[in-house]
């Protein structure tokens, strides 16, 4: 996929969602060209416009230990030489980011998109650092539920005694934050159009 270009790389991504609402059941078509949306979606005759925006595949991202994959999308980037444009409500009703290397689409209304955004990748659930925390959590509580000592947990659990300690305290350890534990698969096309209408 190295040696396609970012134009067919975008047209691959638009020609795939358009399949993938045709499939779904829907009316769906290319729109003009230079028009701030790329295609038409008709529900019942009510139209949506759908802007569709396309990777390659995740790329990595650096982390405490070893880096995460994430599949980066930078919704503000529009045209050529990716020359930043604000869309408007006006211009698009629902983004269709495709993951071309997997031919995934995540679907997320206008009013839910950020300029960039970023998503986990579904194959790697479960490995990325605060999902392992929380597991971890989990194992030293349910150890100090049997009456192990703080030394003996980090024993079992290979861990230092200070992360015992942290892990033990009563306090969460979730992350807070609107791009937390994002997962890419989260954002299907029902629960989208569930949200515009």
């Amino acid at each position: 996929m190295k040696d396609i270009t970012d134009l067919q790389i975008g047209k691959a991504g638009e020609y795939l969602v358009c399949a993938d609402l045709i499939i779904a059941g829907f009316i769906a078509y290319p729109s003009e060209q230079g028009l701030p949306y790329d295609l038409i979606l008709d529900i019942g005759g009510k139209l949506l416009k759908v802007q569709v925006k396309t990777t390659r595949g995740a790329k990595n991202i650096p982390q405490r230990k070893t880096d995460i994959p994430a599949y980066i999308f930078h919704i503000g980037n529009n045209g050529k030489l990716n020359r930043r444009k604000k869309y408007n409500k006006e211009h698009v009703d629902l983004f269709a980011l495709v993951c071309l290397k997997t031919k995934n689409i995540a679907y997320v209304p206008f009013f839910d998109c950020k300029t960039t955004m970023n998503f986990r990748v579904p194959s790697f659930r479960g490995q990325y650092h605060d999902e392992q925390s929380i597991r971890i959590k989990e194992d030293v509580i349910d150890l100090k539920s049997k009456d192990y000592s703080c030394s003996d947990i980090a024993k079992e659990l290979n861990m230092s005694l200070s992360n015992v300690y942290k892990y033990s305290a009563n306090v969460s350890i979730e992350q807070k934050g609107t791009n937390s534990g994002v997962y890419f698969d989260d954002f299907n096309l029902s629960k989208a159009l569930t949200q515009i209408k």
